[in-house]
């Protein structure tokens, strides 16, 4: 059957909790819903998941099957556009079985649509976004104050070693810097 006489039952999270299920698939919310649940608003338009490149060549057949298309592809990286009413743009940052593991080690698990996600904590999140910045300068207008505000919401000290030490893992120095200030710290 074709993508386009497919439907969508529901909430999107359920049919992607389900799939997920389907498949034996371990993955992790990230993003604008990963900050939700940390504390921090956000609107959001788009869902973020981060999995490894096995689970995510399971789902994608079916995923393109009920109507996605492939907006971007890259190494790390596979965004889906979701045209169709029901469906919404999908990205899959791909890790290894490892960090994914550390990941829902140190997170917690959260409810949406009846379905459970795997979440990061407020410090993976932060790491996330040290790590996008310093890949891309541009991102720092937006990933900056999802910084400062992960810290204040969850009331995390933004002198201690281990934030520092992030920020220092990806020669992010100045950005601490910045980040110090924003937050009246120095």
């Amino acid at each position: 059957m074709s993508g386009e006489n497919k439907e969508i039952q529901g909430s999107i999270f359920n049919f992607l909790g389900n799939l997920f299920d389907k498949h034996n698939i371990t993955s992790v919310i990230v993003g604008g819903y990963a900050l939700i649940v940390n504390k921090v608003q956000r609107m959001t338009f788009d869902i973020d998941f981060m999995l490894t490149q096995e689970d995510c060549e399971k789902i994608e057949p079916e995923l393109l099957d009920i109507g996605y298309t492939v907006l971007s592809r890259q190494q790390a990286f596979l965004q889906l556009n979701g045209k169709k009413t029901g469906l919404r743009d999908l990205d899959f940052l791909i890790t290894d079985k490892n960090t994914l593991n550390k990941i829902i080690a140190d997170g917690k698990k959260t409810i949406i649509a009846g379905q459970e996600f795997n979440i990061p904590s407020p410090e993976h999140l932060i790491m996330m976004k040290i790590h996008s910045i310093s890949e891309n300068k541009k991102r720092e207008l937006k990933d900056l104050p999802d910084i400062v505000q992960l810290l204040e919401a969850n009331s995390i000290n933004p002198s201690k070693r281990e934030i520092m030490e992030m920020f220092e893992k990806f020669n992010e120095k100045n950005l601490y810097k910045r980040v110090l200030g924003l937050m009246g710290r120095k």
